[in-house]
């Protein structure tokens, strides 16, 4: 049989086998482990970079139409109240305008009052005016038939007393 003395060196050797296998196993596990590690922290890596990528995308996507609606919904708004403000702007265009001829459709009003009383004035001048106009002519008329007359008469006289001297010698 074995002595003691083989027995531990045998076992010693089997210790330092073991413990060098084990460390081989043990490097080639770690290593195994490493690869592993690594290529699952690759393939999480990239599984994480794509699941970034389809968010990134549906969140831009996301954004661009919240952002195409607002602008949207911003322009319709601006649409709105610039149309509101057109219409009150015109209205009050309107009002002023009519202010503004009512103002002067009053004053002409006035005006032509003026005018016409002073048309009027200008009228009965002007009949005045005829009037006298046919006084007068019908007085130079008359004047002018009564020295007609009158020299006429003048003449008859002037006849008459060459008559009465031609009988009286």
């Amino acid at each position: 049989m074995l002595e003691q003395r083989d027995v531990e060196i045998f076992k010693n050797m089997l210790n330092a086998v073991l413990e060098d296998q084990l460390k081989k196993t043990e490097v080639a596990i770690l290593e195994k482990v490493d690869d592993r590690l690594e290529k699952t922290e690759t393939s999480i890596l990239e599984k994480v970079d794509d699941r970034l990528e389809k968010t990134e995308a549906s969140i831009l996507e996301k954004v661009d139409d919240r952002l195409e609606k607002a602008e949207a919904s911003i322009l319709e708004k601006v649409d709105d109240r610039l149309e509101k403000i057109e219409i009150s702007l015109l209205n009050k265009v309107d009002i002023q305008l009519r202010q503004s001829e009512n103002m002067i459709l009053s004053e002409m009003e006035c005006t032509r009052t003026i005018l016409e009383k002073q048309i009027e004035r200008i009228r009965q001048n002007m009949d005045e005016l005829n009037q006298y106009y046919r006084i007068a002519k019908l007085e130079n008329d008359n004047t002018e038939l009564l020295l007609d007359r009158i020299n006429e008469l003048s003449k008859r006289v002037e006849e008459l007393e060459r008559r009465a001297v031609w009988k009286v010698m």
